[in-house]
């Protein structure tokens, strides 16, 4: 029988090509299971339209609601849209949805970052989701509401994003109306990315009594439970919520927040060109600045030796020990 030996450089093609069949075999495991996968082999949130049994999705638009300036803006224009399974999203009136009986007690919010148009708004909240319920228990039910704000990629980036950071004030009254409107015994988390953390302290901030943009809310009865936050690479200034800060009076309505920001950022590195001001630093890249009282409130961490230089959502998102702390807070678990 005549024998036929390899040679090494056709032994290294031949284990090469296992080794790629292997990795895409494992990949369309992954795809086919509605999760993708990152280096380390963790599972990441997945833009798959599949809420659990039981459990709300909403998508609240401002898109179309004005900002600028006047003391009060129309809430009710606000567009939401309910994911029905089997029927994608139904538009329904504010007013039936602030009605709405929550279905577990439980509901977040997640607030996207800058040039986001309709389409990634909705899938980052679609990955949001399936982190915010990965191992949370089936009995637990949650309402989720992916909160669509108009920050869509404009022809000059530097302008675009002073805008964006003005309209973020708008848009914390916005949000801040809505949360005024849920049951003071529903538990509450906020989580935020980039730009969007500037969207969730202005709303705390409001809703603790604070003024921004001269606006003030009316009186309502306010949250039993305080609210849990939860900013990511967070894209609002490092002072926003001490005391003196712009959002000085957030703190007065949370209960606990999570802060992961990333001190080797090379987007918030150049924060201070955004906001037009010396000296100043985002707290996605340096920490949030916060007085004594503050701080038991609060956890912090440099994230930088796992999210690199990247400004980037997918490395959060498939960070194992980052979301699985910030899960801690979303589903109130205690911390």
């Amino acid at each position: 029988m005549n024998a036929y030996r390899l040679t090494s450089c056709q032994v290294r093609l031949c284990l090469l090509a296992l080794l790629m069949l292997l990795v895409s075999g494992t990949s369309l495991l992954a795809n086919s299971g509605g999760f993708r996968e990152s280096i380390d082999g963790y599972p990441c949130g997945y833009h798959c339209k599949e809420p659990r049994p039981g459990d709300e999705v909403f998508m609240v638009s401002s898109r179309c609601a004005p900002g600028g300036c006047g003391w009060q803006l129309p809430v009710e224009n606000l567009q939401v849209s309910q994911y029905v399974v089997g029927e994608g999203w139904k538009s329904i009136e504010w007013d039936a949805f602030v009605d709405m009986p929550s279905p577990g007690g439980l509901t977040s919010v997640y607030v996207h970052g800058n040039w986001m148009n309709t389409y990634w708004a909705e899938r980052r909240g679609w990955e949001m989701y399936h982190e915010l319920t990965r191992g949370l228990s089936m009995d637990q039910k949650v309402r989720h509401v992916i909160w669509s704000w108009p920050t869509q990629e404009e022809p000059h980036p530097l302008r675009t994003v002073r805008e964006h950071a003005v309209r973020a004030d708008a848009d914390a009254f916005y949000l801040a109306s809505y949360l005024m409107t849920l049951p003071p015994t529903e538990q509450v988390s906020l989580s935020a990315f980039s730009l969007g953390a500037r969207v969730v302290t202005g709303a705390c901030h409001l809703l603790g009594g604070g003024t921004l943009g001269g606006r003030v809310l009316p009186e309502h009865e306010p949250n039993e439970h305080g609210y849990r936050v939860v900013l990511l690479s967070a894209g609002v200034t490092y002072s926003a919520v001490y005391p003196t800060g712009r959002n000085g009076q957030a703190m007065e309505v949370i209960d606990r927040m999570y802060n992961a920001f990333n001190s080797a950022d090379k987007i918030l590195k150049h924060y201070r060109l955004a906001t037009q001001r010396k000296g100043d630093e985002a707290a996605g890249y340096i920490g949030l600045s916060l007085a004594s009282q503050q701080r038991q409130k609060v956890e912090q961490v440099n994230a930088a030796n796992i999210l690199g230089k990247e400004h980037s959502w997918d490395n959060i998102v498939c960070a194992f020990c980052l979301m699985e702390r910030a899960r801690d807070y979303l589903q109130w678990k205690e911390v």
